[in-house]
């Protein structure tokens, strides 16, 4: 019996890399090396105030990606931090009698960015903390009676954590639309995603974590910005998420991109694979950074402002970017 089971595990397994595999050729492949700018800004920042604390988000290197050269453009003094549950980093600083108006910062980095495959997983290890927290509920990713409904259904008759959490993919992908015109979006609100079955990226992966994470599956939010020309600025974020599968590791799913395509074969990739046309920031919700926000964060994209113990200003991001040679064909020439 032991033997027959560990036979079906692993045909099962073949079979997920196998259609992985296929679908690899029709999204952007290997590396993507890059010098990029981040640019946060507050808007509208009110006169008047005594003091004003700001905190960015900074990329990171891990999982897919490797970053170097990360200068802070400013002429105020910023501390960087690391954020202990995620591993986030960011920079914070206080500004003593801000002047009323726009604040602006700029980041400067250089980044390498790698496909991420189901047979390449970049962690394959997690500590028994980080499972933990990606099975515990956050402020908005509920772990509701209609959410755990709602994954019995899906995954009924599915035993491995790879076929549930591709029942949950599928269902998103065919079932949840992206839609940007309905107010209430963007918040990755699981109760509202489930509810309206529409959304933008953040709350198409905070209904995936939900439901995985209901079904004892550990998942997990990922944050920063898609890159998909040679250049260009970006005026806005995007999420994905992975779920962990103990013997593999953390796997990539992207279901917001995965609803947008109508090829079966770009779908199947979405799911276990990750192209190389992103930057990772950060990880996590409700996250906790020093000096203490007046709330935990619900993700960390934005700059985030505060006066007094209360937010103030108006965050808004881009990213700016160019497509360089790696450094090692460089020096070659």
């Amino acid at each position: 019996m032991v033997s027959l089971l560990h036979f079906r595990f692993m045909k099962r397994i073949a079979l997920f890399l196998l259609l992985a595999a296929t679908a690899l050729p029709l999204f952007a492949s290997g590396s993507k090396t890059f010098e990029a700018t981040y640019v946060a800004t507050v808007k509208d920042v009110p006169a008047g105030l005594k003091e004003l604390n700001v905190w960015i988000p900074l990329p990171v290197s891990r999982g897919g990606q490797t970053i170097s050269d990360v200068r802070i453009e400013s002429p105020l003094h910023w501390t960087e931090k690391s954020e202990s549950e995620f591993g986030d980093r960011y920079a914070t600083t206080t500004i003593a009698n801000p002047p009323a108006g726009d604040f602006v910062v700029k980041v400067h980095f250089r980044g390498t960015r790698n496909e991420i495959t189901a047979a390449r997983l970049p962690e394959t290890h997690a500590s028994k903390e980080e499972l933990a927290r990606a099975l515990r509920a956050d402020k908005l990713v509920t772990l509701s009676p209609k959410v755990k409904k709602l994954a019995n259904e899906l995954t009924a008759g599915k035993t491995t954590p790879t076929e549930q959490a591709h029942a949950i993919y599928d269902y998103l992908v065919t079932n949840v639309k992206y839609d940007k015109t309905i107010p209430g979006w963007g918040h990755g609100d699981t109760e509202r995603a489930c509810d309206l079955k529409a959304g933008n990226c953040t709350d198409f992966h905070s209904l995936f974590m939900s439901l995985a994470r209901s079904k004892g599956i550990p998942a997990r939010f990922v944050i920063g910005f898609p890159m998909s020309a040679d250049h260009g600025t970006v005026p806005g974020y995007h999420c994905w998420a992975e779920f962990y599968v103990k013997g593999q590791g953390w796997i990539p799913v992207d279901p917001s991109e995965g609803s947008k395509k109508t090829d079966a074969a770009q779908r199947a990739y979405l799911f276990g694979n990750l192209d190389p046309d992103r930057v990772q920031f950060t990880m996590g919700r409700d996250i906790v950074l020093t000096p203490h926000t007046a709330e935990p964060l619900n993700y960390f994209i934005y700059p985030h402002a505060e006066s007094d113990g209360k937010e103030v200003g108006t965050p808004a991001i881009a990213l700016e970017y160019t497509t360089v040679e790696p450094a090692a064909k460089t020096a070659a020439k």
